[in-house]
């Protein structure tokens, strides 16, 4: 049963824990066999996340059901511009991966087939892929977008590359959205007390050290958030989250500190767990979805 589950992240630009709440809802019902095993809000960063487990085709329709619930809630012109948090759509990003911190090629290509499957079926805005079949990876596909320019920029969304499913404008109420997949993410925060400087720093060590993407962002009560999404790729196994604290611990001057580290979405071990946990109950006997959890209050 295991191997048959695999897993996606719903990233949705809106920071309010009732759309999660939504989202994780219409996924519940959409499908039986598919479970809701993580949503979280951050308000600072006005983004919210929907994790989903389950066999393909469930993990299929659940999926877009929470994208469809999402996609009718968020209106990016009653967000904040320029964005907290990068971003170029409502439904910022969907992205389908392996339930492994190992590589995993042959359920990777799985993943992918579902990406294309759910880009094809997801109406109404501009989708880009990305993946082993598009031959673009989701740093390479965000470039063709106005996601890194949206932190400073209070302009509308765009894409300077054409959709691969949906219509070709853009608009401002929903922007476009990032479909793919990719080995799985462990999105691992640490927010420091200190500068923007220092966590810049802290996320290039990173970075160097492990070959994974990082980045270092303003967040709530004056802290620094530094963003990592661990992941498997070149030939090595994801990095353990607690090489990379102490990656982030060792390059901070003396006058900065960690207040808080924290996983978002759960590991991918943990995830299965309680998705395997889960789905050996009726479905009149399981928790709908999980508590939505915030990034500044209760536990990760």
């Amino acid at each position: 049963m295991q191997r048959e589950l695999l897993s996606a992240a719903v990233y949705i630009s809106s920071g309010a824990a009732s759309v999660a709440t939504q989202a994780a809802r219409a996924a519940a019902r959409a499908a039986p066999r598919a479970c809701v095993v993580d949503t979280f809000a951050d308000p600072a960063y006005a983004r919210s996340s929907v994790k989903i487990v389950g066999p393909k085709d469930d993990l299929l329709e659940a999926t877009l059901a929470a994208a469809r619930d999402a996609f009718e809630r968020v209106d990016l012109r009653e967000e904040p511009a320029p964005a907290p948090h990068p971003r170029q759509g409502a439904v910022d990003m969907v992205s389908f991966m392996p339930l492994t911190e190992k590589r995993d090629d042959e359920l990777l290509e799985a993943c992918d087939a579902l990406a294309w499957r759910f880009g094809e079926a997801f109406d109404g805005v501009p989708i880009l892929m990305y993946g082993p079949r598009k031959q673009r990876s989701l740093v390479e596909t965000r470039r063709g977008t106005s996601f890194f320019a949206s932190t400073k920029d209070a302009g509308p969304p765009f894409i300077n590359l054409a959709p691969d499913f949906g219509p070709s404008n853009v608009t401002a109420e929903k922007g476009a959205a990032v479909v793919g997949a990719q080995p799985y993410v462990t999105n691992y925060n640490v927010a420091i007390d200190g500068d923007i400087s220092s966590g810049r720093a802290a996320a290039a060590a990173v970075r160097a050290r492990f070959g994974v993407q990082v980045m270092a962002l303003p967040h709530a009560e004056g802290l620094v958030e530094v963003g990592c999404n661990l992941q498997a790729g070149g030939g090595r196994d994801s990095p353990a989250v607690g090489d990379v604290l102490a990656c982030i611990e060792e390059s901070l001057p003396p006058a900065c500190s960690v207040r808080k580290a924290y996983v978002i979405g759960l590991a991918p071990g943990d995830a299965l767990a309680r998705a395997v946990d889960a789905l050996a109950r009726e479905p009149a006997e399981r928790s709908t979805f999980p508590r939505t959890h915030e990034a500044c209050g209760g536990p990760p």
